[in-house]
C-alpha cells in the first residue's frame, strides 16, 4: 500500500451478511500472517465487506433492462480472467450483429427481478 504499510488477505464467512469487521476474522488472518513473516508488525486498520455474487454463479451479459443504450458485462467471479475474452466476444456479437446470447449468460434470465 506504500509507506511500509501492507494489506493482508481476506476471509470467507458465507453466513455473515454484514460488512462489520470481526475479531474472529482478524484472528484468522493474523494466524496465517504469523506463518509468513518473522518481523514485528502493527495492525492499524481492519475492514470488512461483502463479496457480491450472482445467485446462479453465471456471468451477466447483455443489454441493461432499464437503459437500452447501456450494456452489462459482469458477474465473472473468480474465473473472470479465463472467461472474460469469450464473454466480451459474445457481447460484441450481440451488439454488432444481433447474435443471440447463450441463455445461461443472458442478463434477461433475471427479467422478473427487473420488472
Amino acid at each position: 500500500m506504500g509507506e511500509d504499510q501492507y494489506l493482508v488477505g481476506s476471509t470467507y464467512q458465507w453466513t455473515d451478511k454484514t460488512n462489520t469487521p470481526t475479531e474472529g476474522a482478524k484472528s484468522q488472518l493474523l494466524e496465517k500472517l504469523e506463518r509468513l513473516v518473522t518481523c514485528d508488525y502493527e495492525v492499524v486498520n481492519q475492514r470488512a465487506g461483502i463479496r457480491p455474487t450472482v445467485s446462479d454463479r453465471r456471468p451477466l451479459v447483455g443489454r441493461h433492462p432499464n437503459h437500452s443504450s447501456m450494456y452489462v458485462l459482469n458477474g465473472l467471479g473468480t474465473r473472470g480472467v479465463l472467461i472474460a475474452p469469450a464473454m466480451a466476444e459474445a457481447l460484441y456479437a450481440f451488439i454488432e450483429t444481433d447474435t443471440p446470447l447463450a441463455e445461461e449468460i443472458d442478463i434477461n434470465r433475471f427479467s422478473t427481478v427487473f420488472s
